[in-house]
């Protein structure tokens, strides 16, 4: 916009006392890309790109990547590509790969990597430019969501906790779809594409962004995480599978100095929290004798272990699988 409009916008909304949306898009509008990795979801793609098209709010493009899809993802898509739209095909690397694959093509100030089976909700993205421009453009937001069955039933998420970044070792509290990061960040940053940690590497992400920048958030609910038994981290049920991913996340992530810091004292609470995890996947996924060395592990890393909820989980799942 010319520098002579850009002035008299920002006198006007200030000599009017005005703090409306519109002087602060017309001064410095936000555009967003949104980053769509898919494999193999035809029969659901449609709804999600529908759901961005639906926005109130209009300054974005939308990136599809496919990540090798063998069903007809691509004839779906086809009819909504547009100059708004564009779509690309790469060979299978799994999601991270697709998702940084995406975000350099992307154009847009703020990255939003959405999945292929989540909803937006109409006013998302405009949500996302007003909490932008209320906390002066941070590197991350995250907006807040709540979970769908495919029966339509609503289950409201978990508010973010005030001191999110000091909260991390306890789990992770921010699905991917509602994350929205600065271009220039997310390029700095990339998911880490080790295809093993596939099902932690948004975790992972988040965790080395907390240790860099403030995390900022927005109560207001902005998308709906699709809950449905096809999501791939349901489908992660085989022993080596879930080891591998559980324990190279661990690794990556006490690994990065940065993270390191930012875990503190509670580093040996972290490890333990996941070793429980991957105890408690194992044990529900019928390896119930594997679980027991990883409880081991979880109990060696803090003896808290017995303090946790998944503690009685595990044996639940041990007493159910073990003994049968």
């Amino acid at each position: 916009m010319d520098q002579f409009l850009q002035n008299f916008f920002s006198i006007l909304c200030k000599k009017t006392d005005v703090y409306l949306q519109s002087c602060s898009i017309m001064i410095d509008p936000i555009v967003f890309s949104i980053v769509i990795p898919t494999y193999n979801r035809a029969h659901l793609i449609s709804s999600t790109i529908e759901s961005v098209l639906s926005q109130t709010y209009t300054n974005f493009e939308v990136i599809i990547v496919d990540d090798g899809s063998t069903d007809n993802t691509e004839e779906v898509i086809q009819k909504f590509l547009s100059d708004k739209v564009r779509y690309y095909k790469k060979s299978n690397g799994e999601r991270a790969a697709a998702r940084n694959f995406g975000t350099r093509l992307a154009k847009g100030d703020y990255i939003n990597w959405f999945d292929s089976d989540d909803i937006m909700l109409p006013d998302h993205l405009k949500e996302a430019a007003d909490a932008l421009q209320k906390y002066n453009k941070p590197e991350v937001l995250a907006t807040g969501h709540i979970y769908r069955d495919t029966s339509g039933k609503t289950f409201q998420a978990s508010p973010y906790p005030s001191d999110l970044a000091a909260q991390m070792y306890k789990g992770n509290p921010m699905a991917n779809s509602p994350v929205i990061v600065g271009r220039d960040i997310a390029l700095a940053n990339p998911f880490n594409e080790d295809r093993e940690l596939s099902g932690s590497e948004d975790y992972e992400l988040w965790m080395r962004l907390a240790s860099q920048y403030p995390i900022y958030t927005s109560p207001e609910i902005t998308v709906a995480i699709i809950s449905h038994d096809e999501r791939s981290i349901l489908t992660m049920t085989g022993m080596n599978q879930l080891v591998t991913r559980y324990t190279k996340f661990i690794h990556y992530t006490i690994s990065d100095p940065g993270v390191v810091a930012l875990l503190g004292d509670h580093k040996n609470t972290f490890k333990m929290k996941n070793y429980l995890l991957l105890a408690v996947e194992l044990a529900n996924n019928n390896h119930p004798k594997e679980g027991i060395k990883y409880l081991r592990m979880s109990f060696s890393s803090s003896p808290k272990l017995i303090l946790e909820r998944g503690f009685y989980a595990f044996l639940k799942h041990y007493i159910r699988h073990g003994l049968s």
